[in-house]
């Protein structure tokens, strides 16, 4: 069972590392002027993932479809996705990036690169492959609700 001292050093580091990935997304936000947080991070998941469908979406971020699609409606007003029936099933949609989708996708991804780099060029080799394992872990744990 982790100590009071343990839990307070992991949140005062975490809390660091949050606060450095939201200036990440804040930047990003702040670059486009007309995308939330949470369409920046859609856009990154379609970005990162090609063509996908809208269930996925909603699955990843874990929110509603109804919730999904009033976001993927404002990126395609903004046009950063496009958003279109498959040709097999007309009951599924798909969206991908446009071409200013992309743009802010490779931004994002430029800005995360730097993010990484900070944190972890603080680590040899031995110790960036056990934190990244050690935050898998951590991840599989989180995943159940409290």
């Amino acid at each position: 069972m982790a100590t009071k001292s343990e839990i307070n050093q992991f949140f005062e580091s975490f809390e660091r590392l949050i606060l450095k990935i939201q200036e990440v997304d804040s930047s990003c936000v702040a670059m486009s002027q007309d995308i939330t947080k949470q369409g920046l991070s859609i856009v990154g998941f379609v970005g990162d993932n090609g063509q996908v469908i809208m269930r996925d979406i909603a699955i990843h971020f874990d929110i509603p479809f109804s919730t999904a699609t009033g976001i993927i409606d404002r990126l395609v007003e903004l046009n950063y996705v496009n958003r279109f029936n498959s040709t097999e099933d007309r009951r599924i949609v798909l969206v991908e990036l446009t071409g200013k989708g992309k743009d802010l996708h490779d931004l994002f991804g430029t800005k995360k690169v730097e993010l990484g780099h900070l944190v972890l060029n603080q680590l040899n080799k031995e110790e960036r492959q056990n934190f990244i394992g050690l935050l898998n872990k951590v991840k599989q744990g989180v995943a159940k609700p409290l």
